[in-house]
């Protein structure tokens, strides 16, 4: 009987609080932006264009919105759901923010939807990204529910609720910011040029390179001085965002700029692909690997009339880092990330929960 009471009055309270002010108000707003992001996204040129993928794309950015409503719309959320209801036992409280959280994935459900179903989008991308989605709103619910048990006052629970979701977002992205402090590791790249003539040499006119490129026999030496962030880059995955990113392997496309027929512009018929990742999930995931890649130390010998025979341009993937070598030599922050969050959870329950002893006790 005891256990149909608190069933009963849990689900008259969202059944009530849901319909009402605050919580109905995001609810329709995550719904018609979601909807309207994924019809921006599949409908885009660029997102349609060869070697991308608009639904995985839009997906993305749709659960990247949840994740945002998550985690300042349930603490939002709670201002008004404290006041109505007033403070409750930390199970009651703890089921209301899950019921919060999971009312914001089932909002964006038609928009996730379309997006799946347009490009179709695999099982293997948008199940264990939904999962971890999920899994974020009772480790973020959780988070809530201590600070609105523990904290008699209002006003303190909710400031405290965000400084814990503010610290688990942030936190770990600070504490990476402090390893640029540490002394530099120095790199050194000596660079064969190609040899540009005075106009004479004949051009390709398919990349526009020299027909017959020639190196300079000397190399040109250059320093940079780069920060190594190999000794925190595994808390990064602590951050919901990566977490959630980090659940799946990144997918990486081939893309070639389109022409602007209408401007004149062709891109040349060999034009070399540029490796991107195909949607915000395997973009955010190469991010936090690059870390995990140390600076190297050996000199780097770059030799362009190499690279030209080779890709075909002198500046491959446009100069940057290739993401798939990144892919090769990291691996995935999934299991560091749930380990981080685990660490952060026990360490807020144990002071919040000192403090909720203290409270009763005076």
């Amino acid at each position: 009987m005891g256990n149909a009471g608190f069933f009963s009055r849990l689900f008259t309270s969202i059944s009530t609080l849901i319909r009402t002010g605050m919580w109905f108000t995001l609810l329709v707003t995550m719904a018609t932006i979601s909807i309207l992001i994924v019809a921006l996204t599949v409908t885009s040129d660029a997102a349609s264009a060869s070697g991308t993928d608009a639904g995985r794309m839009a997906y993305s950015f749709v659960i990247f919105l949840v994740l945002s409503a998550i985690l300042l719309g349930m603490p939002t959320v709670f201002i008004s759901i404290r006041e109505q209801v007033g403070q409750h036992s930390f199970l009651f409280t703890y089921l209301l923010a899950v019921a919060v959280g999971l009312s914001f994935i089932v909002a964006a459900v038609p928009a996730m939807l379309w997006a799946v179903l347009s490009t179709g989008v695999g099982v293997d991308v948008w199940l264990p990204t939904l999962g971890a989605t999920k899994l974020e709103v009772w480790v973020i619910a959780l988070l809530v529910a201590l600070a609105h048990w523990a904290l008699t006052s209002a006003s303190a629970a909710t400031v405290t609720a965000f400084a814990l979701i503010a610290g688990i977002t942030l936190g770990p992205l600070l504490v990476v910011a402090t390893a640029s402090f540490a002394p530099p590791v120095t790199q050194t790249t000596q660079t064969y040029y190609i040899k540009w003539g005075e106009g004479e040499e004949p051009l390709d006119p398919e990349t526009g390179f020299p027909l017959n490129p020639t190196c300079e026999k000397s190399p040109s030496t250059s320093t940079t001085l780069l920060t190594d962030y190999t000794s925190v880059a595994a808390i990064v995955a602590t951050n919901p965002v990566a977490f959630v990113s980090s659940s799946i392997t990144p997918a990486i496309g081939q893309y070639v700029m389109p022409g602007y027929e209408d401007q004149g512009i062709e891109p040349a018929s060999s034009m070399p692909a540029v490796s991107v990742p195909l949607d915000l999930f395997s973009s955010v995931d190469v991010g936090s690997r690059s870390l995990q890649i140390p600076v190297q130390t050996e000199v780097i010998i770059d030799n362009e009339c190499e690279k030209l025979a080779e890709f075909g341009t002198a500046y491959p993937n446009n100069g940057q880092a290739d993401p798939r070598d990144i892919i090769a030599e990291s691996h995935s922050g999934f299991l560091a990330g749930a380990i981080g969050q685990g660490a952060f959870l026990v360490v807020a329950t144990a002071i919040l929960g000192a403090i909720r002893v203290r409270a009763r006790r005076s």
